[in-house]
């Protein structure tokens, strides 16, 4: 019985591809999902069939991830939206006659505001590959990677799908690429960024369609690969202790811009936030920084 629920997720799966346009990004987090719960189900000894699953199952299920496995607010919450999709698709397709779903309730997700780098330690890290490249023809390729995260504000994938052709100097742009009927958007080609990039072209003299990151074997480089570099990178400037990731770049992007007076929709669209609400994040961002920073400030009056 347990092949009709694979058989049901994997139809599901297919449809988050061709209907919602889902990123292999979250095909593989959903995939995970389904083996969490799966999982459960043997531990339980509850029979993997959708039409014999409850709501007293599932509430089960919650408790297991946040008690059992210990899982954050934040994970169960993707846990059990994951699965609520699934049932939902299920109900449409007619495999089941009621969605048990239906009354679960995820725990509420601790508001936190996101870390952002700081200016100081930004410039670390775009100083980092002159000081600390592997080898001297890495050089230029770790300036770009780190200036293409600081200067844009691009997610990893989207920095690592980057061709040549994608940067026009003349008009200075940076296009985004984001295929599968999604919006491309344009972000402005910053000079600091421009310079840096221009000396990783002079160096290579690539063609437009070769990716600008390329690994060793000549290939695009994989976010693996992506991921070491930057934590490497990390270590040397002696931030490794500071949960910088390679997200907090984009954070920093939208930060400084807003710190510095540009319009939040001008933000909105170089982030490429479909919600004006995901950008205002921001907002309180700095607020909350600008408070700290205050505390700083020398008591000149006292009262």
């Amino acid at each position: 019985m347990d092949d009709e629920l694979k058989t049901v997720y994997r139809e599901f799966l297919n449809n988050m591809r061709a209907e919602k346009d889902a990123s292999e990004s979250t095909i593989s987090s959903y995939s995970t999902d389904y083996k969490t719960f799966q999982k459960f189900l043997q531990l339980q000894g509850i029979e993997p069939r959708l039409q014999t699953i409850t709501t007293r199952d599932l509430r089960k299920y919650v408790n297991y991830l946040k008690i059992g496995k210990e899982y954050s607010n934040g994970t169960v919450r993707r846990k059990i939206h994951s699965l609520s999709s699934f049932f939902k698709f299920s109900l449409e397709m007619e495999y089941i006659d009621k969605n048990p779903m239906l009354p679960i309730h995820a725990p509420r997700l601790e508001e936190r505001l996101p870390i952002f780098i700081s200016e100081n330690d930004l410039r670390k890290l775009l100083e980092a590959p002159q000081k600390y490249a592997r080898f001297h023809s890495h050089i230029n390729r770790d300036r770009a990677m780190m200036g293409l995260l600081i200067y844009t504000g691009a997610r990893k994938s989207e920095v690592l799908n980057l061709n040549w052709g994608d940067i026009d100097f003349r008009e200075e742009i940076v296009h985004i690429r984001q295929g599968k009927g999604r919006k491309d958007r344009e972000i402005p080609l910053m000079e600091p960024l421009a310079m840096i990039l221009l000396d990783y072209y002079n160096e290579r003299h690539p063609k437009m369609d070769e990716p600008i990151l390329l690994s060793d074997c000549h290939e695009r480089l994989s976010k693996t690969a992506f991921q070491t570099l930057f934590k490497r990178y990390l270590i040397k400037c002696g931030l490794g202790n500071k949960h910088y990731t390679i997200h907090k770049c984009r954070h920093s992007f939208a930060t400084l811009l807003y710190e510095n007076g540009v319009d939040l929709l001008a933000i909105q669209k170089m982030l490429g936030h479909r919600d004006l609400n995901s950008t205002k994040i921001y907002t309180h961002l700095t607020n909350a920084h600008m408070k700290e920073e205050v505390k700083k400030f020398p008591k000149i009056i006292s009262v």
